[in-house]
């Protein structure tokens, strides 16, 4: 704490020293509430980090659905393709037997194709929720930025008020005042 020099008119010591304690303990405060937005800022961010790296896992997911459903459509056609080649070479028998195998690999196509669009729309609805929720820790984020800013500026009229005694002085005789 500085010392003030006393002189015949001079400012009061009292309110002097009452005045620097309180703007230190001021200073203080906003010193802790800056370090705890910093904290949860910083918490925001591994929040938001982890939420992208879901994302990124479950657009990887959805990549390989898309994948398996084109692989099982590929299969599909192999097998109808195959069975085309026996039906021409086979007797009657043969044909009715191809026939059913086209019939039930079409099938199990189908529904192998059903469950990976339903497993897709139910991916890309968590992905929309993912996004929803991405978009709220923004929100919360650009709030806490806020209120950063707003510390700072805290900060630098209280770091002012420090700088300048007599702008203090005014200052303390206006909250007298009023």
């Amino acid at each position: 704490m500085p010392d003030f020099k006393r002189v015949i008119r001079g400012y009061e010591p009292e309110a002097v020293d009452q005045a620097w304690a309180e703007t230190d303990h001021q200073l203080s405060e906003a010193n802790a509430a800056n370090k705890e937005l910093r904290l949860q800022i910083n918490n925001l961010r591994e929040q938001n980090t982890e939420w992208g790296n879901r994302l990124k896992s479950y657009e990887t997911m959805e990549s390989d659905l898309r994948d398996a459903l084109l692989s099982a459509q590929r299969v599909a056609n192999q097998i109808r393709e195959e069975a085309d080649k026996h039906a021409e070479t086979l007797i009657k028998s043969a044909r009715d037997e191809s026939d059913a195998i086209i019939s039930e690999a079409n099938r199990l196509a189908e529904e192998r194709k059903t469950e990976m669009e339903a497993d897709l729309v139910e991916k890309r609805h968590e992905i929309i929720q993912l996004q929803e929720e991405i978009k709220a820790l923004i929100t919360k984020k650009d709030e806490l930025q806020n209120l950063v800013e707003q510390s700072i500026q805290h900060l630098e009229i209280v770091q002012n008020l420090l700088g300048n005694p007599s702008q203090t002085q005014t200052l303390l005789q206006q909250e007298k005042g009023s």
